[in-house]
C-alpha cells in the first residue's frame, strides 16, 4: 500500500474535494488493488457504488463475484466549525471539536486571545476586526457557526452579518435569555427576518448545568453533535436532514499518509449488520507491537482483531474476518451489542 494514495486524499480533501478510494481485493488469488479518486473522475458501475456509498455511509462493499470483492469509500472534508470569539469557552470548543473531527476555525479581533501558539496547528485562526473577518470566512450553508464573542454588540454585529446568508446547518449563540431575547427584538425592529432569528440556538449548548468554561463548551459541542448526526432546526415546521459523514478518524488518514519503514495493518469495518459498537467504515491501524490508532470499538472483539492485526504487520497479506456478537458464547466474552461487523485487514 503506498502512502501516496492517502497523501492525495489529504490535498484533495482539504482543497474541499470529495475523494474516493476503491480497494479491489480478490479472496481466492489473495490480488489487492488501491486507487484514490476525485469523486468527479469516478465512471461506470464504481460511480454507482460510490453514489449509492454516498446515501449511506460512506462506504460500500459489494461482492463482484464468488472471489472478487470492491470496497469504495467516499470521503468528504469534515464539516466547517467557525466560533467567532476566542475567549476562555471558545478556546476549549476549538480543542474539544478538533478531537472530534471538525475542521475548526476561530476568529476573534485580540491578538493576545487569537493565535497559532495558543490554538496549535489543528485549528485555523484568524485575527483581524470583525468587519473583514467575514469578508475573510465566506461564511456558507454547509458550516457550523457558534457565536461566543466578548459582548453584545459583537454578537448583534456577527448576526447583522449572518443573518441575510442563507440558513446555516447551524448557528447558535451565547448569552442570557434577557440578552438574547433584548438583542433578538433589536434585530427585529431593524428588519431582520424574525424566522431565522427564531432558528438561533440560544440559550446555547444542551441543558447539562453546565458552569465553567470547560463545561459550556462540551454542552455546545453535544448540541453540534446532534444537529450534525440527527438534523434539526430549532422551527419544528421545517426538517433538516443530517450531516452524512464517514466515522473516519484523520489521525489514522494522516499516519497512513506518512508511512516510514513501519510495519503496521489497516483495519476497516466494511459491513455492520445489527447492533454494533461502530459503523461501516471505522478505522484503526495497528502496529507489530500492538500500538494502535484508531478504533473499531474496544472491547473483546476489538482485542482479537489487534493480536491478529499486529501478526499480519509488516506483509503484503490481508483477510476479512467477521465479529459475531450475537449468542451466549459472545455474551460470555463480554460482547453485547448483539450484531454482526465484518471487517478487512490489510498488512502495510
Amino acid at each position: 500500500m503506498s502512502a501516496e494514495i492517502y497523501k492525495k486524499v489529504l490535498e484533495d480533501l482539504n482543497k474541499g474535494e470529495e475523494v474516493a478510494i476503491v480497494t479491489k481485493y480478490n479472496l481466492k488469488s489473495k490480488k489487492i488493488e488501491k486507487n484514490a479518486y476525485k469523486f468527479d473522475e469516478l465512471e461506470g458501475e464504481v460511480l454507482e457504488y460510490a453514489n449509492e456509498a454516498k446515501k449511506k455511509s460512506l462506504i460500500k462493499n459489494v461482492q463482484i463475484d464468488e472471489d472478487q470483492n470492491m470496497l469504495i469509500e467516499v470521503f468528504k472534508r469534515e464539516s466547517r466549525l467557525i466560533v467567532l470569539g476566542a475567549g476562555h469557552v471558545g478556546y476549549h470548543l476549538c480543542q474539544f471539536a478538533s478531537k472530534i473531527g471538525f475542521n475548526v476555525t476561530v476568529a476573534d479581533d485580540r491578538p493576545y486571545f487569537a493565535n497559532k501558539e495558543r490554538f496549535g496547528e489543528n485549528i485555523n485562526v484568524v485575527c483581524d476586526t470583525f468587519e473583514n473577518i467575514f469578508k475573510i470566512l465566506n461564511i456558507n450553508e454547509d458550516d457550523f457557526v457558534v457565536i461566543v464573542t466578548r459582548g453584545h454588540r459583537y454578537d448583534k454585529f456577527c448576526l447583522q452579518h449572518i443573518l441575510p446568508l442563507d440558513e446555516l446547518k447551524y448557528l447558535g449563540m451565547i448569552g442570557s435569555r434577557r440578552r438574547v431575547k433584548m438583542m433578538k427584538q433589536e434585530l427585529i425592529e431593524e428588519g431582520y427576518s424574525k424566522q431565522k432569528l427564531a432558528n438561533i440556538y440560544t440559550p446555547i449548548g444542551l441543558e447539562i448545568g453546565a458552569v465553567t468554561p470547560e463545561e459550556i463548551a462540551i454542552s455546545i459541542l453535544a448540541e453540534l453533535i446532534k444537529v450534525k448526526r440527527l438534523g434539526g432546526v430549532r422551527d419544528e415546521n421545517k426538517s433538516s436532514k443530517p450531516s452524512n459523514s464517514s466515522e473516519i478518524n484523520k489521525e489514522v488518514i494522516e499516519a497512513l499518509a506518512t508511512i516510514e519503514n513501519q510495519k503496521m495493518t489497516l483495519v476497516t469495518v466494511i459491513s455492520t449488520k445489527g447492533s454494533t459498537p461502530r459503523k461501516a467504515g471505522s478505522k484503526m491501524i495497528v502496529y507489530d507491537s500492538g500500538y494502535i490508532i484508531g478504533t473499531i470499538g474496544g472491547g473483546c472483539s476489538e482485542a482479537k482483531i489487534i493480536v491478529d492485526a499486529a501478526n499480519m504487520a509488516g506483509s503484503d497479506d490481508f483477510k476479512v474476518e467477521l465479529i459475531d456478537m450475537r449468542g451466549e458464547a459472545a455474551e460470555e466474552e463480554g460482547m453485547v451489542c448483539g450484531g454482526i461487523m465484518t471487517v478487512l485487514l490489510e498488512g502495510i
